[in-house]
Parts: structure tokens; C-alpha cells; sequence
């Protein structure tokens, strides 16, 4: 019997240990965090949307000069507000990795390349209070320490190869994010946004969506953010690498956002990199060395500025006028929905929507 009990009690440890062993490095017990905001955003990192706690370790907190503070999961969101926004940050602190209170990150020693997992990086970036602590971690765990300058230029030429990395493994998230928005939101509500965090805190406020988990939630903010990264190849315009707008000139295929097509009646193609262009050739073929009649151009495509699909350039919803440039400049922006043609006006000051029909050569210089 007693023989049992040991044997059970073992089994126990040994599970009890292995459960904590898989637990993240970074996460916390919310009691033992310190979370700086009042608003709904209060959780999750304001740059990609991920819960504060689960990473708290290594989380950043910035006051701007204006007062408001923004918290991140990691000094890999935090460089991004850095890189952007570098005069306009009052202060910046990080979490002391043993007391887990906030301290001043220009006067932290980083652990930069241990063993532990890294957070939004797989290049690790711990904080400590005293140079003595940084290295009794660094004897146990390896890496580099740094001071906060230092850590920071790692962070910042590391950002484009992670975030290469990051959103290759978003794109299944972003997917199944379109879907949920598509079936379980106000799609009329679809804008612009300059993070998935700030995408988040969005959805929340104007209760865009009904009954959503936090993990539905998170997919929706991902897709909203990058709405190309739920793009399916087969729907977009297939533009020949060696197409050039008959327009500018310019090779169409590096601008896949903007695409425009006009094919004849006798089957050939014209490529532009922009709907301003495809229209200009439209009206005035011959001013580009092609003598089409109206009757002859009859099937156009243009590609939906948010799902980068390819619809009918004549059934198309364009905004005129407003504050987002293509590669030429100033452009007529398409979609396939009214309502998100119309809400993309009133958030860039675009100064009307109009259909095919109404479109005047005048409009174009």
C-alpha cells in the first residue's frame, strides 16, 4: 500500500514538474504584474495585440510628452514606436526580470541571446536592475549584456528579418481572421490601422463584433491590420513580371496593391500601376500610342484596396481625393463594397465616392 502511495505521489511530482516546465519564461500570475493603462487596451500590447501577462518579463512601458503611456510585450514592439516616434517619448521603462517592478530602461543591464525564448524575436532581450544580477543570469543561461542603447540597435536592425518572420506565421491567423470578420462583424466598419494593437483596441471600443473569443479576436486584429496577408493568390490580378503601364512606364508587377487591367476585345492586355493611369489611357488610348476605340475596351479589372482581390473595374466603388498616394501620386482607390468605400473617405478626407460611370477625365490632372 505504502508502496502505491509513493508511486502515485511520484507520478504526481513528475507531472506537477513537466506542467511547469512547458510554461513560458516570460509569463507571470496577473497579481504579480503591473499593468500601467486604464483603457481597453489595458491587457494586450498596443503594438501586436499579444497579452501583456503572458509576457510580461519582458515587457516595455513608454510615457509619451503628451502624457499618454502605451505598454508592449517586448523591445521588439517597443522599437517599433521608438524608430517611429523617438521625439515625442518622454520616458521608457522595462520589467526587471527577478522583482518584476517596472525600472528605468535607460539604466537596466539587457541579457541580449540566452538560452530563454525570445519574445516577437527569437533573439532574447532580458532586464535587470544590477549588472550583478545580468550576469549571475548570464553564467546560468548565456548570452551578451548590453546597456539600453546598445539593446535597442540590436532590436532595431533586427526588426525587418523578424518581422519577415512574424508575418509568415500570421497569415494562417490573418485567413481565418477575414472569415470571422466577414461572418461575424460589421464589415461597413473596415479602415486602416497602424498595428494589430491599435486594430484591437478598435474593435473593442465600437463593438464591431459579436460573441468573439480572445483568440477570435487576435485573428480578426491580424487580418484587419494586413488584410493583404489573407489574400488568396488566385483572386488577385496575375500581372506578367515584364508588364509596363503604357502610361508611366513603370513595371506593374511591383505594385500588385494598385493593379489595373484593360483587356481588348481581339484578347490583349494593358497593365497599369494604378487606377488614375488605366483611366487616363481610357479616355485618350491614342495619347499612348494605341488607337482603341471606347467600344474595344470593354473589359476592365481593378484590385479592392483592402482584400486585393481582382473585381470588375465597372461595377467598382472609387474614392477621389483622399490623403493615401499610390505610386503616382494621388489616386482613384477601388472597392467592391460601397459602405468601406465610404468609410474609407470619411477616415482619409477623400472627397467623394463614385461609380465607373461618373468618372471624368478631368478628375485625372
Amino acid at each position: 500500500m505504502k508502496k502505491s502511495i509513493s508511486l502515485l505521489m511520484f507520478l504526481f511530482a513528475l507531472m506537477f514538474s513537466n506542467l511547469n516546465a512547458n510554461e513560458m519564461f516570460q509569463t507571470v500570475e496577473a497579481k504579480d504584474a503591473t499593468l500601467v493603462k486604464t483603457d481597453s487596451s489595458k491587457e494586450f500590447c498596443n503594438v501586436c495585440g499579444m497579452h501583456l501577462t503572458k509576457y510580461y518579463k519582458t515587457n516595455h512601458v513608454t510615457e509619451f510628452k503628451n502624457g499618454h503611456k502605451e505598454q508592449y510585450c517586448s523591445i521588439h514592439c517597443q522599437a517599433e514606436i521608438y524608430r517611429d516616434y523617438k521625439d515625442k517619448i518622454k520616458t521608457i521603462q522595462v520589467v526587471d526580470t527577478n522583482s518584476l517592478k517596472l525600472i528605468d530602461a535607460t539604466k537596466a543591464f539587457y541579457v541580449v541571446g540566452s538560452s530563454k525564448e525570445g519574445t516577437m524575436s527569437p533573439v532574447s532581450k532580458y532586464a535587470f536592475l544590477s549588472k550583478d544580477e545580468a550576469i549571475k543570469f548570464q553564467k546560468e543561461f548565456g548570452g551578451t549584456i548590453h546597456n539600453f542603447e546598445e539593446t535597442m540597435n540590436i532590436a532595431l536592425k533586427d526588426l525587418p528579418n523578424d518581422n519577415k518572420i512574424l508575418d509568415e506565421k500570421r497569415v494562417p491567423m490573418a485567413k481565418k481572421g477575414k472569415k470571422i470578420f466577414e461572418s461575424m462583424c460589421d464589415i461597413s466598419k473596415m479602415k486602416d490601422f497602424n498595428s494589430i494593437g491599435e486594430a484591437k483596441q478598435y474593435l473593442i471600443d465600437n463593438n464591431v463584433c459579436k460573441n468573439l473569443d480572445s483568440q477570435m479576436l487576435q485573428a480578426v486584429s491580424i487580418y484587419l491590420y494586413n488584410p493583404s496577408a489573407a489574400s488568396e493568390k488566385s483572386k488577385m490580378l496575375n500581372v506578367p513580371q515584364d508588364a509596363k503601364c503604357p502610361v508611366c512606364g513603370m513595371f506593374v508587377s511591383k505594385y500588385p496593391k494598385w493593379a489595373a487591367q484593360i483587356k481588348t476585345k481581339d484578347g490583349h492586355n494593358h497593365y497599369f500601376d494604378g487606377v488614375k493611369d488605366m483611366m487616363k489611357f481610357y479616355f485618350e488610348p491614342s495619347k499612348y500610342g494605341h488607337n482603341h476605340t471606347k467600344d474595344e475596351l470593354n473589359d476592365i479589372t481593378v484590385t479592392d484596396y483592402y482584400s486585393l482581390e481582382s473585381i470588375n473595374g465597372k461595377d467598382a466603388y472609387f474614392v477621389i481625393g483622399s490623403n493615401v498616394y499610390g505610386p503616382m501620386g494621388e489616386e482613384l482607390i477601388p472597392f467592391k463594397n460601397e459602405s468601406q468605400a465610404k468609410k474609407f473617405m470619411e477616415d482619409h478626407f477623400g472627397k467623394k465616392v463614385l461609380k465607373f460611370e461618373e468618372l471624368k477625365k478631368e478628375m485625372l490632372f
